[in-house]
Order: C-alpha cells, then structure tokens, then sequence
C-alpha cells in the first residue's frame, strides 16, 4: 500500500476534484499499474507477448506498441520486467501506460527532423524513434549532462541509428536552429505530482510545495517558447506533464 500525497496537494487539487476527491484519494491504497512497450524496430509487437508468458498482457488502446502487465497477475511477484534479458535486448521499454499517449499525439513521420527537447531518460525518445522507422533525424536533448548518457544508452539499446543526443539549454538550441524542427515535443521537467504512487516516489512527496509548482511554471514557460521557436511553420508541437495541477498544465498552455 502506497503513501497518500502531501495534505497540501491533495488541498489545492479539491477544486478540481470536486466531487471526486474521495475516488482519487483511494486510488493511493492500489498499486501502480504496470505497462511495456514493444521495440517494432527490433520485432514485430504481436511477438513479444508469446516471448513473456506466462504473463498476461492486455493491449493499450491508444498505443499499437503499449501493453498493460497487470499488477494483480501472480506472475509478476516473480518476474521483474526491468531486469528481464529481453528488456536488456531493448525488445521492450517499460513505460506508464498514460505515457505512451505523449509520441502518439506527435505522431512523428519517417524523414522528418523531430526533436524531443526534454528527452531524460529517454523513453519518450524510444517511442518516438520507433515511430520514425530510423528515417529522418531525431535529436534528444537533456540539459544535465549525467542524464543525457542514460538517453543516449537507452536509444543504444533500442537500435536507433537515426538520432543524435544533445547536451544543451532549450534556448540555444533555438537561437541555433530557429524554423528547423518539423515536431517538437516538450515533456516539460514538472512538480511530478503524478509520481506519487510510485513505491519509490518518497522524494517527489517530500519535496512538493506549492512554490515549486510556481517555479516549476516559470521554468516550462521559458521552455515552450523556445520550443516555438525552434518549430518550422505548419509544424507540431505537444506539450505534455507527469502533474495534475492547472498551474503547470492549462496556465501554462494558456499563457503559451
């Protein structure tokens, strides 16, 4: 049984709840649904559920590639999807379900110039590089240098040949390269409110407050409007967070 979040988010989220607060609040006590996410770079995504049985997967709806791994199989208390061969293989990422809808709304071509602005630790990246068939060109970008080689082993392991990892602030890239980007997606550093229910999200619940998620405005602000940028005319651009609040979500896009 997981945490409750801090007192004071579960507060400032009511009026958005409303109703529903309680509902939420419950979904605390369960533990955190689980989901993979098939390479197609490396086999087609109808294999890998005969190559993990005896777990039972069930299809994403809103991703081809996505499955959900159920907690409740009996199956998982014995097998860790993260330490499995085959993820060492990079035949599989294991990713939230609702995080898999991010690339799909980009929706990436093959030959196109994309870019993931935010790319740490890479997931996203991995989605979006299957999605482009090694066609074109994708920049990962991380501006913390530690976390840019965890993106750049994680596009090793998934066999991507197309892609380049960046180490630099969104701003230079877009004094560099303004008018470039075909797709850009900004999965905008966040107050991680939806972490929460993570086992291991103890420093996410300590370290929220109410300044953070001003600050955490602030920052994703200066970030879209270098990924505008960066974007050519006529191109896309998602912007996407693992928070609940309307201050890093629908301020910020309306503002934007």
């Amino acid at each position: 049984m997981n945490q409750l979040p801090p007192p004071a988010f579960l507060d400032a989220l009511a009026p958005l709840l409303g109703a529903e607060r309680e509902a939420f609040e419950a979904v605390y006590t369960q533990a955190p649904v689980m989901g993979l996410r098939v390479n197609p770079l490396k086999l087609p995504v109808d294999a890998l559920p005969e190559r993990l049985a005896p777990l039972r997967l069930a299809p994403v709806p809103w991703c081809p590639a996505g499955f959900y791994a159920e907690a409740g199989d009996a199956a998982l208390t014995n097998f860790s999807l993260g330490k499995s061969p085959l993820h060492a293989a990079g035949l599989y990422y294991v990713q939230d379900p609702s995080a898999m809808a991010v690339a799909e709304a980009l929706a990436p071509q093959a030959g196109e110039r994309v870019l993931d602005l935010c790319a740490a630790p890479g997931g996203k990246s991995t989605h979006l590089a299957a999605r482009m068939r090694n066609q074109g060109l994708l920049v990962a970008n991380e501006t913390a240098p530690g976390r840019a080689a965890i993106v750049a082993e994680n596009l090793e392991r998934w066999g991507v040949r197309h892609a380049v990892v960046t180490n630099e602030t969104p701003a230079r890239l877009a004094a560099r390269w303004p008018d470039v980007v075909d797709r850009v997606l900004v999965d905008a550093p966040c107050s991680g409110e939806g972490m929460f229910r993570r086992l291991l999200a103890d420093g996410a619940r300590i370290e929220w407050s109410a300044a953070q998620v001003n600050g955490c405005a602030l920052r994703q602000a200066d970030i879209l409007q270098a990924a505008a940028r960066l974007l050519r005319p006529g191109g896309r651009l998602v912007y996407s967070t693992c928070t609940f609040n309307l201050v890093e979500n629908e301020q910020v896009i309306a503002r934007f």
